[in-house]
């Protein structure tokens, strides 16, 4: 069997995998359940403008249409990295990386989407992987009060990152309906 062979057959299947997965019937959320609301049917959360989610065709196509870049090897910061102090007077925000944010006010340590892992994937050796170091180190970071974690992709809930925080520090850990049972299950 040659390559190519090989390829379409894999990409075959996952297509036919996809297809399978999107007519599945809906069933309860497993993470959620409440009342209705105008982004959840007591069933799916859903856009409220009506947008449709992507399609895993959409996906296949954009991975393998030749058009997609390299993820980068390197790309260090111009800037060195801060090493905040443990209370500030008014109010200080630190950008970590991506959507990690830690904001100093009121003598709370506020830390908005920890993420302190090498990648950000279900598994620790493969996904995409951390291009610059983390504007703070780990180690630097003063005593967290508060974790926002905005919604659960690997990129904003990193499990690792929320689980030394939690034994260093333990948090509260604010993040928006069903995510803490996702982090409750982790950690």
């Amino acid at each position: 069997m040659t390559r190519r062979s090989m390829f379409l057959s894999a990409s075959a299947l996952l297509a036919a995998g996809g297809a399978l997965f999107a007519a599945r019937p809906a069933r309860a959320n497993a993470y959620y359940s409440g009342p209705a609301s105008d982004h959840f049917d007591g069933t799916i959360f859903f856009n409220p403008d009506g947008t449709p989610p992507g399609r895993f065709a959409d996906l296949l196509r954009w991975r393998f249409n030749g058009e997609r870049q390299d993820w980068p090897t390197a790309r260090p910061s111009r800037f060195a990295q801060a090493k905040p102090d443990a209370s500030v007077e008014g109010m200080r925000i630190t950008f970590v990386g991506h959507a990690s944010f830690l904001f100093q006010t009121s003598g709370l340590n506020i830390l908005a989407d920890p993420v302190w892992s090498e990648r950000t994937s279900p598994v620790s050796f493969a996904g995409p992987k951390r291009v610059n170091a983390p504007g703070i180190a780990f180690d630097d970071l003063p005593r967290v009060d508060i974790a926002i974690v905005t919604h659960n992709h690997y990129d904003h809930m990193d499990m690792a990152t929320l689980t030394r925080l939690v034994a260093r520090d333990n948090p509260m850990i604010v993040t928006p309906l069903g995510n803490d049972a996702i982090i409750r299950d982790a950690i």
